[in-house]
């Protein structure tokens, strides 16, 4: 993983801030959260978190201790100051004498002590980066991380790859509960530079910028050496054959595709009547790993186990919809499959989102129950949205997921 620090990029960004009123702490903060930003491997999207404690004055000019963290809606690779709404650091702390904390009420209590109340909402996150004492902390969604972070063993590997370094957590839901979990973690070993999260990805967190910013690329490198190294002793000369089972002609997908998107668009509208949009386009991603991943790995039971880390949930759901290899010589026929199989999967969306819903008192509304990811072996990954932006931000994720789910297969399960 490059490391793109530079002192002299970073004095100039500070200097350019300073004179337009930002602190030197933010400045620094916006400069190190674009790094992570500007790499695709660690954050995508809107995904991830960072913040630093500093000080601020209030409408009263007095200095007041604040978290400056990462608002919603921002993403860290344009972020601005701004983009790190600043909240009382005290209040925020003092929720820790609580045993439970709604989401309903954590948001209020995060708008109510946030110094501007113009500013966005802070992250779901933002009583964790609390409660970690570090100046700087950082939340990326590592690919090489989360092919570890998503393994049964992930404790078991955390230990091997980075000792003490990194304190390993199971999965708990964002939000007060994992905060809750990270204090006493974090109190109960002192010595850690971050957080290895199951199923989530990893923070690191240090007294400046740079050695927040250096330890998550040193961490997700170390990730990326571990998963090489298992995956050559694995495989050996049959490297990543786990994704090809089968490799459709170069030439085929683009006159495929073709062929079968009116079907697909087609299916989509019909399943899609009473939303208020039932018109859908489609970004497909066709190139040679994705037509062997869709032959291969993408079309078995593993690509029904989830996503690669909650974020994604957002943008491409919970699975993608698996479909077969269209046969050009009969269309008609595959059309009728893939109807078959959308109404398969808008029954168990519904199913899944009953149980759950009830499972947190009925207080959830369900989402349309159309997949936003559809594998298709000979094709590639067929990514619908309603919009082009969409569409392509769900492509960039499941290319994402697909390297993902590749690499954890490939250096264990």
């Amino acid at each position: 993983m490059k490391n793109r620090w530079s002192d002299k990029d970073a004095e100039a960004f500070v200097r350019r801030y300073e004179a337009l009123g930002t602190m030197r702490d933010l400045a620094l903060r916006v400069y190190s959260a674009r790094l992570l930003g500007a790499e695709p491997a660690l954050v995508l999207h809107g995904g991830g978190n960072t913040s630093v404690k500093t000080q601020c004055r209030d409408v009263m000019g007095d200095l007041v201790d604040v978290l400056c963290v990462k608002g919603s809606g921002w993403d860290l690779a344009t972020i601005e100051p701004e983009g790190h709404p600043a909240v009382r650091l005290a209040p925020l702390r003092h929720l820790r004498a609580l045993d439970h904390l709604s989401d309903e009420d954590m948001v209020n209590a995060l708008r109510a002590n946030l110094i501007d109340s113009r500013a966005p909402n802070p992250s779901v996150e933002a009583l964790l980066h609390a409660y970690v004492k570090a100046k700087y902390i950082d939340h990326s969604h590592a690919l090489p991380i989360l092919a570890l972070a998503d393994q049964a063993a992930s404790e078991a590997l955390c230990r091997k790859i980075f000792g003490t370094r990194l304190i390993w957590l199971p999965y708990v839901m964002p939000g007060f509960a994992l905060a809750q979990a990270v204090a006493k973690a974090c109190e109960a070993h002192p010595e850690g530079e971050g957080l290895f999260l199951s199923k989530h990805g990893l923070f690191t967190f240090a007294d400046t910028a740079r050695d927040s910013y250096e330890r998550t690329i040193e961490f997700t490198t170390m990730a990326e050496d571990y998963i090489a190294a298992q995956t050559r002793a694995r495989h050996g000369a049959h490297l990543r054959t786990v994704t090809t089972v089968e490799r459709p002609n170069d030439a085929e997908p683009g006159k495929l595709i073709a062929q079968v998107a009116p079907y697909l668009r087609a299916a989509f509208a019909r399943f899609s009547q009473d939303l208020p949009n039932p018109h859908w386009i489609f970004n497909v991603r066709d190139g040679a790993p994705e037509r062997a991943f869709a032959s291969g790995l993408g079309a078995t039971d593993v690509a029904q186990r989830g996503v690669a880390t909650p974020d994604h949930v957002i943008r491409m759901k919970g699975r993608p919809l698996v479909l077969p290899r269209p046969d050009a010589r009969d269309l008609p026929g595959w059309a009728r499959v893939v109807d078959e199989r959308l109404a398969d999967f808008t029954r168990k969306y519904h199913a899944y989102f009953v149980r759950n819903n009830r499972r947190v008192g009925g207080i959830k509304r369900e989402l349309d129950q159309l997949p936003r990811v559809a594998v298709i072996p000979g094709v590639g990954l067929a990514c619908a949205g309603h919009s082009a932006r969409e569409a392509s931000i769900a492509a960039d994720l499941a290319q994402q997921w697909m390297r993902v789910m590749t690499d954890a297969e490939a250096c264990g399960a």
